[in-house]
């Protein structure tokens, strides 16, 4: 069965008008987000990328070792689609005088000129370069993760077109990789995959950027911060250190953030929120479940924890 873009689009409007009662998230955000998200689901649903051939792929022996099935710098996009977009975002920026005006006018200027290669720009996100993203915020100090969001959102529908066919090619049966407690029966019966036994995602190897709990059994899922593939995983470990000591694994809860936790690590002091609404009547769209929980980010920092990885808008 294919994607449902009619029921996403639909649970994508019902995600932005919870989001609209939410008096923490400044109006100009918010209809930006809403925007680009309503623009990238039409993106995504036109793009196709094109795919290398499935025997170049991991085998399955070697991806339920660890090894994803496509690395992340070998990620096929739509390089023109993307350069479309990324003009359209920018003229919403422009459009709206927020703090990234001038950002994005030099960014434009630059462009023009020659000086900043957008191709240049569209090959460092795929390899991590964080250096070459920190240029640049150098360049526009009061907006710098601009370009960062320019690039991530203007790439990001062809990448999630490309890892729904690429999730097709992960292993069937993975009965060899280690499963979840109570036990594998269990796991049948509700029709779900074996937990995973490493935290990044089995198909591009990015780590995760939220998780979601599903399933009556409260089965945790990670959100990939790349390619945005969903994927089973250990309930007691850290998604970013692996560490699956219970004593160094806490949580805590903010009483004006109903249905969301975070998880955090004693090892590596970082934390990952996580959505679980499976007693809630509402919508999980995890890109947008990151935005709304914004209020635990807060705490967690003044805890003393980090997050291991950016959202997916590139900030």
């Amino acid at each position: 069965m294919g994607y449902d873009y009619e029921a996403a689009g639909k649970r994508l409007d019902r995600k932005i008008s919870d989001l609209r009662e939410k008096t923490f998230l400044p109006n100009d955000l918010l209809e930006l987000i809403s925007k680009v998200a309503a623009i990238q689901l039409e993106a995504q649903e036109k793009s196709a990328p094109e795919l290398p051939d499935p025997d170049t792929l991991a085998p399955a022996n070697e991806n339920l070792q660890g090894r994803p099935l496509l690395p992340r710098n070998e990620f096929p996009y739509d390089y023109k689609q993307a350069c479309e977009l990324f003009d359209r975002f920018t003229d919403i920026l422009l459009e709206s005088k927020g703090v990234s005006f001038e950002a994005c006018a030099l960014i434009r200027d630059n462009i023009k000129s020659g000086k900043l290669e957008l191709k240049d720009a569209f090959t460092a996100y795929l390899e991590s370069d964080e250096d070459f993203f920190m240029t640049w915020a150098q360049k526009t100090p009061e907006a710098p993760r601009t370009l960062n969001f320019l690039v991530q959102s203007a790439m990001t529908p062809a990448i999630r077109a490309a890892a729904l066919k690429l999730v097709e090619y992960l292993p069937a049966n993975e009965s060899s990789a280690p499963k979840e407690k109570p036990n594998a029966e269990l796991d049948f019966e509700i029709n779900v995959p074996p937990a995973r036994p490493h935290a990044h995602c089995p198909v591009c190897g990015s780590m995760a950027f939220m998780h979601t709990l599903h399933h009556k059994q409260g089965f945790r899922y990670a959100n990939c911060s790349f390619c945005h593939t969903e994927y089973r995983v250990r309930r007691l470990a850290c998604g970013y250190c692996d560490e699956s000591n219970p004593e160094k694994l806490k949580f805590f809860t903010v009483e004006d953030s109903p249905g969301y936790r975070v998880d955090v690590c004693e090892s590596c002091k970082s934390y990952m929120k996580t959505a679980d609404f499976r007693e809630l009547d509402k919508i999980s769209i995890p890109a947008l479940d990151d935005l709304e929980s914004l209020p635990l980010d807060f705490v967690a920092a003044q805890e003393g924890y980090h997050r291991g990885t950016l959202s997916v808008w590139g900030f």
